[in-house]
């Protein structure tokens, strides 16, 4: 068969039109039937020879057999009803084109036949997606918006006039028909999440183009990212997504494909705030290091609705998602794309919690309905290989076995593709000042970590190890600090955000309490050349004895009375407290003779300084 060039394809599609138009200008004039009879017959002749070429460069359509049936029935009918025929061709030859156009549009789809614009459309889209139950679908609602427009000009046919039989019709022809050809398909597409029509000719042209391994991982998974394997049938097994995703074990074969991560978090809350975030820009750190491409989305900020089991995505849709949100037109195809999937969660209810929860379930779109079943397992097949998995969490409680059913939850669900399990207990405390020093460490393990996924695809035990140093003190003492937190922000009225933005002051509720947080304040640069002791006597509801000893840029606590003091403050124990969480001030406490001191008062002046860290200058 010859090749079907541009100016051959253009003159397929224009040619049978033209016999159209020639006839109903002629039958207009009212010749006289015997003259259109040989008109008629001219046109028959004409289609003929459209069919002829057709065939030869490539394959008559719908319309070409239609136009050849209407001169053919129009010509009979000349012949053996000359006159009938005749006064009828004269007054509705215009009427019977328009019902001819709509029986090509509207018959076919009732018969189970291909819509009329299927073969046009074949022309520009990729071979890959001709069997798509969407690329079908489109077609068919194109198909019978035609099958309306040409009714409406049925209608407007009868009435005698130019305006109704002509001009109108060839404004809505041209004004809403052609435009609807041009633009309905991508904006069909785009409303499914799915790339347009030039998007996935030129993913076509690449996959057909680029012939080296390299080449075959990138441009294959790029178009069969966007067309559902289950109506790819022309793609070879080799050439499967999961066959063509690339391996990044080698430094080579990173330098010429960067490895794609997306990196999903699902914490509520802001960055500065969010124990999750912080972790988690850690690692991305880390493997944009080594070299990844990582795009972090931020769940909050999306819109991700609850899939709501109604299988559209199995069998109406097959691999696209009903809900119009931002997971079906954006996340879920960044999915697709990655070859690692970071998930990080905060641990909330000892799994992932809901705004994640929600984006797993909604990647249900990926499997088919089929039911196999392997090692005595029932198991949906895929249509394409998801990306590895990374799940990140923190959690407020100090032990790791808090993410026990977490681990469950993730080895269960990702099997084979989970590639690290990185979990960080005692969160909570990471960005206190006084545990920098060990967050710090944890998150320079945490980016070794990212730069260790980035290249080999799993984490060393050492790093896993550093990640998971305990932090904050043995139990006992993380949680009288926990809890005397908790207590003030309930006595407060504040959330821990809330606690934090107004820079308040964690309340001691105990004389152990008292000689945990007050060192906690210490100014270790103000206090190098100190050298001093400081006694404190309680009285009121907390009654007690500790002191204070400062030396060398350290300060330790002790119980009961020191042998020297320089300084002795004896005071109710709820004054104190005021004072140190800046309820009250301590020098005006002073004068009103609210506490008593003893000893060196220069020492009291500069207790400010000595155990302000962190308080609010001014």
């Amino acid at each position: 068969m010859p090749t079907l060039t541009k100016a051959r394809q253009t003159f397929l599609y224009v040619a049978p039109f033209p016999a159209l138009a020639f006839f109903k200008i002629w039958a207009s004039l009212g010749k006289e039937p015997g003259v259109l009879l040989i008109a008629a017959s001219a046109m028959l002749v004409y289609c003929v020879c459209i069919l002829l070429l057709a065939r030869q460069w490539d394959k008559p359509t719908y319309f070409d057999w239609a136009i050849f049936g209407y001169f053919l029935v129009i010509t009979l009918s000349l012949a053996l009803w000359r006159q009938a025929a005749g006064t009828i061709l004269t007054e509705y030859a215009v009427t019977g084109i328009y019902v001819t156009l709509f029986a090509v549009a509207f018959v076919p789809p009732m018969l189970g036949l291909d819509p009329f614009t299927y073969h046009y459309a074949k022309k520009y889209t990729p071979q890959a997606v001709w069997g798509n139950p969407i690329f079908v679908r489109i077609n068919r609602i194109m198909t019978f918006i035609w099958s309306g427009i040409f009714a409406t000009c049925i209608v407007l046919s009868i009435y005698p006039s130019v305006v109704t039989r002509a001009l109108i019709p060839i404004a809505i022809i041209v004004g809403f028909g052609v435009p609807l050809n041009l633009r309905f398909p991508d904006l069909y597409l785009k409303r499914l999440g799915l790339p347009g029509l030039a998007e996935m000719r030129k993913m076509s042209l690449a996959a057909a183009g680029d012939i080296s391994p390299i080449g075959e991982g990138r441009a294959v998974p790029q178009l069969a990212a966007a067309i559902p394997q289950s109506v790819r049938p022309d793609l070879a097994p080799g050439l499967s997504t999961g066959a063509a995703k690339p391996s990044y074990q080698t430094q080579s074969e990173k330098q010429e494909t960067a490895m794609k991560v997306l990196a999903i978090n699902s914490s509520p809350r802001v960055d500065g705030v969010s124990k999750t975030g912080m972790v988690l820009e850690a690692l991305v750190k880390g493997m944009l290091d080594a070299g990844a491409e990582v795009e972090t989305i931020r769940l909050r900020e999306k819109t991700v609705k609850n899939c709501i089991g109604c299988f559209t995505c199995w069998t109406k849709t097959p691999g696209v998602c009903v809900q119009k949100d931002d997971m079906t037109n954006e996340l879920f195809s960044k999915w697709l794309e990655a070859d690692i999937a970071v998930y990080a969660t905060p641990l909330y209810h000892y799994t992932v919690n809901a705004a994640m929860k929600a984006f797993i379930e909604r990647t249900l779109p990926m499997s088919e309905p089929f039911l196999h079943r392997r090692d005595g397992k029932t198991y949906h097949p895929r249509r394409q290989e998801p990306p590895k998995a990374v799940i990140l969490s923190v959690a407020g409680f100090p032990e790791p076995a808090v993410f026990t059913q977490l681990s469950s939850y993730v080895n269960f669900l990702f099997g084979k593709g989970l590639i690290a399990e990185i979990y960080r207990p005692a969160a909570e405390v990471m960005n206190r000042p006084e545990f920098s020093v060990g967050a710090n460490d944890i998150l320079e393990a945490t980016t070794q970590a990212g730069r260790e996924l980035a290249q080999s695809l799993k984490v060393s035990d050492a790093t896993m190890e550093r990640i998971m140093r305990p932090i904050g003190g043995d139990f006992d003492t993380f949680a009288k600090m926990a809890n005397v937190f908790w207590k003030t922000c309930i006595r407060e009225g504040v959330t821990p955000k809330e606690f934090h933005k107004k820079n308040l002051r964690v309340r001691p509720d105990s004389l152990e309490t008292f000689m945990m947080i007050m060192p906690m304040g210490f100014n270790a640069e103000y206090a190098a050349k100190t050298k001093a002791t400081i006694q404190f006597r309680f009285s009121g509801e907390v009654e007690g004895a500790c002191h204070f000893r400062i030396d060398d840029g350290k300060v330790g606590a002790a119980v009961g009375e020191s042998e020297k003091p320089d300084l002795v403050i004896e005071s109710p124990f709820d004054t104190w407290m005021d004072i140190i969480t800046g309820k009250a001030d301590g020098q005006e406490m002073f004068m009103q003779q609210k506490y008593r001191t003893a000893g060196d008062l220069s020492l009291l002046m500069r207790m400010k300084d000595l155990f302000g860290r962190g308080k609010k200058s001014g």
